[in-house]
Parts: C-alpha cells; sequence; structure tokens
C-alpha cells in the first residue's frame, strides 16, 4: 500500500451523485462495512500486475442507501489488490525509485478526480 498525500480526505459529498461520477472514470465500490467502503479503479494493468487507486470514505448517516446519504473521503492510497487495503508488502517489494514514481502518478490521478468532480457537480 502506498498512502497519497492529497487533498481529499475530509470532503464530503453526496453518495449517489459521486458514484455516477467516479462509475464514468472506472470506479466501483467495495464495501469493507455498513459505514466504510472504498471507491476502488485500476490505476495502471500491466500483464498480471495490477495496481488500484483506492478512494476510502465513511457514511456520515445511518442508512446508507438513502439517496441523500452523505459521505467523507479519507486518506487515499494504491494497492497491488482490491484486497490489500491495509498491507504494506507492495510499498515494501517496490525499489525507492518506483515508489515515489507510483505515489506521483497517484496523486496525479486523485488530483484528476477531485477536478472532475468539483467540475460537474
Amino acid at each position: 500500500m502506498i498512502a497519497l498525500d492529497t487533498n481529499m480526505p475530509g470532503k464530503r459529498g453526496i453518495l449517489r451523485k459521486l458514484q455516477i461520477h467516479l462509475e464514468e472514470l472506472g470506479f466501483h465500490i467495495d464495501r469493507e462495512s455498513k459505514q466504510h467502503a472504498f471507491f476502488n479503479g485500476v490505476l495502471s494493468s500491466q500483464a498480471k500486475e495490477k495496481l488500484y487507486l483506492s478512494l476510502p470514505f465513511q457514511l456520515l448517516q445511518e442508512e446508507q442507501d438513502q439517496p441523500s446519504a452523505h459521505i467523507e473521503f479519507g486518506n487515499p492510497k494504491i494497492t497491488q489488490s482490491t484486497a490489500c487495503q491495509g498491507s504494506n508488502l507492495f510499498q515494501n517489494l517496490l525499489h525507492e525509485e518506483e515508489f515515489h514514481y507510483w505515489k506521483h502518478k497517484g496523486e496525479q490521478a486523485v488530483q484528476q478526480i477531485i477536478n472532475h468532480i468539483d467540475n460537474n457537480l
């Protein structure tokens, strides 16, 4: 896992509206619990290796299926698989140059996502 330094944490929005725009960008929701979930999308796919950009969020209301349910984003990260959200194994396997390259690519991608959301909501 590579934690990204972005201004995404703390951003809030309406789940249904955000979901529409993020699905257009290739993201899908993976639920961790009733209150916590991730928007996951492929950042890079080379041969058998896939890197995922994960945008964690928490529901700010009890009822997650309400059309007006509000969410708050957490700290985005890059993972090697959507099942390994908390694993540092991926980060430990990267050389320092690769780590910085992917960290930069992930941060650029998150900024593009923020711009897309801000321009469309």
